[in-house]
């Protein structure tokens, strides 16, 4: 019998994300995919902009964003008139990375197989989980290989990453898949294009009779998606007919030529009772299927392993309870649901079969559209959810905010990002958020009365005597602070300070997924730090 901390049952991003955040936390893990060899269909195609903040703990984002296409929003189309632009760039505040970057999901997976690599790991293909048995201490699982041997694996947790099918999920009475399938034929197409006259740094949805997205890629190449009124009685599929309806409802676009892919398929909107269920979890389309509206599929599976891992490995060392685990669920599922219930409003608004209905939504989109996004604060909020800056577990029985703290970010809010500086050098802030631990962080504040130097060393003292965590201390000045001594880096134009909303000395106690653990005033440090196992307090005052 083989044994392992965590099996995971599937090697796509999900997956992979999953393995690439047991590795730092130096949790032993085996991932299995029955496929044997990746697909080299285009697949998924838009990472949001907190996927790649996230994904950037683990490799060279910057060298992975270049070999993509970044898109800064959508236009919108009714009988081939455009109506209406949602710009996006200058919405994400000081982010690194503000766009979405629109690639295959071959790169996506290259990427992180290539992170993944770096510790020595891989995904091992042509392994198929045959049967799950869980019991008290672990799951033993019954796989196939390649060649037709068996294998018995003996695993603390198991987790499905396995999609739609998910044997993970099937093998227990525990988890329901409620949902149905959507009415609607689509077809797509990856193709060339000559003479491309729709812009090529944002995608373009097209209504009238019919629906049909319209995707820039790289090197010259495109994707058309469309949602067929009447299906063809032969099936046959041929790029005329994606070229036609290109004519019709984006005229000008371009001409398809040489297609890469060109498929059917059907789309299905269901979602899970738990995302646990005792020693056994599912993530991304295990956990959630839906519409590819907002493009949120895959960036959503890719996050729900980067919370997951993180409280795996706590656990498994013996440094929480195996309830913690129960705060998967509690932050991931509601995510999840509502995900699937804004995905399909969007979806039914774009893709309905009613023609009564069409009429009405073609109607209302000739005024309606254009006045809606011409709000700043409108486009904000969509981008916000689309974006994924907007996820947030304020309501998690694992994060907190101190009751004299009024700052706009709250325990379970995403850490603001902004620029930072050290002897000269500018850095992003995130770019010390790192995945393997917890992240203390001292602000001075930007109204602070005393010097930075005895602000941060009365905190610095208490934090070394109890770190139960292994948190790593930083500590961030404001621009133009008295430093006195002080180390630390200088917030650039105190951004991050605005950002968080500290104008006077704060603590900010920052998960190893990126969140607000827990947000105050430095003067409570000492009573937090407590709440952590630490029985001295009162050296902050």
């Amino acid at each position: 019998m083989q044994e392992t901390d965590v099996l995971i049952v599937g090697g796509g991003p999900t997956g992979v994300t999953l393995g690439l955040e047991l590795a730092v936390q130096g949790i032993s893990f085996r991932i299995i995919d029955k496929e044997l060899r990746r697909s080299d269909k285009s697949r998924a195609l838009a990472i949001q902009p907190r996927t790649l903040e996230l994904l950037s703990r683990h490799g060279n984002v910057g060298e992975f964003v270049a070999q993509g296409n970044l898109s800064g929003g959508a236009t919108f189309y009714l009988y081939g008139k455009k109506m209406a632009d949602i710009d996006i760039s200058g919405m994400a505040g000081n982010a690194e990375f503000p766009l979405i970057l629109i690639t295959s999901q071959c790169e996506t997976e290259a990427f992180l197989d290539g992170c993944l690599a770096k510790h020595g790991c891989a995904v091992e293909r042509g392994v198929e989980a045959r049967s799950f048995v869980q019991d008290d201490k672990g799951v033993t699982v019954e796989v196939s290989n390649p060649g037709g041997s068996r294998d018995v694996i003996r695993a603390k947790y198991v987790v499905g990453a396995d999609g739609a099918h998910s044997s993970v999920r099937r093998s227990s009475k525990g988890f329901t898949f409620q949902g149905a399938a959507y009415p609607q034929d689509f077809i797509l197409c990856d193709a060339h294009i000559r003479n491309p006259k729709a812009s090529w740094n944002r995608f373009s949805l097209c209504m009238g009779r019919g629906s049909l997205a319209f995707f820039p890629l790289q090197d010259g190449t495109c994707r058309v998606v469309v949602s067929r009124l009447y299906p063809k009685e032969d099936g046959n599929l041929t790029l005329q007919e994606f070229q036609g309806m290109l004519d019709q409802l984006l005229p000008g676009a371009g001409e398809l030529y040489d297609p890469t892919w060109i498929t059917e398929f059907h789309l299905h909107h269901r979602g899970v009772n738990s995302y646990r269920d005792g020693r056994l979890f599912v993530a991304g389309d295990a956990a959630h299927i839906h519409s590819p509206a907002g493009a949120q599929g895959m960036n959503t599976g890719i996050q729900d392993s980067i919370n997951l891992g993180w409280k795996l490995a706590k656990v498994i060392r013996g440094e929480r309870p195996s309830s913690f685990l129960d705060s998967y669920d509690s932050e991931r599922r509601p995510i999840g649901q509502y995900l699937l219930e804004t995905s399909d409003k969007m979806f039914t608004w774009g893709c309905s079969l009613n023609p009564l209905f069409v009429l009405f939504r073609n109607i209302l989109f000739t005024w309606a559209l254009p006045w809606f996004v011409s709000s700043p604060s409108r486009r904000a909020k969509i981008f916000k959810f689309i974006s994924q800056f907007g996820v947030s577990y304020r309501k998690s029985f694992i994060v907190g905010t101190a009751t004299n703290f009024s700052g706009p970010v709250r325990g379970g809010d995403r850490a603001p990002d902004s620029k930072i500086e050290i002897a000269g050098e500018e850095r992003y802030f995130h770019d010390l958020l790192t995945a393997e631990t917890h992240h203390l962080v001292l602000f001075s504040g930007v109204e602070a009365a005393a010097a930075a130097k005895e602000v941060f060393s009365k905190a610095e003292f208490l934090f070394k005597r109890h770190n139960p965590d292994r948190a790593k201390l930083h500590m961030i000045l404001g621009d133009g602070a008295d430093r006195h001594g002080a180390s630390g880096y200088t917030d650039v134009r105190n951004r991050l300070h605005s950002e968080f909303g500290l104008p006077r000395p704060s603590y900010v106690y920052i998960r190893p997924d990126g969140y607000v653990e827990h947000i105050g005033p430095l003067p409570g440090l000492g009573t937090f730090l407590e709440s952590l196992g630490c029985r001295e307090s009162g050296l902050i005052s």
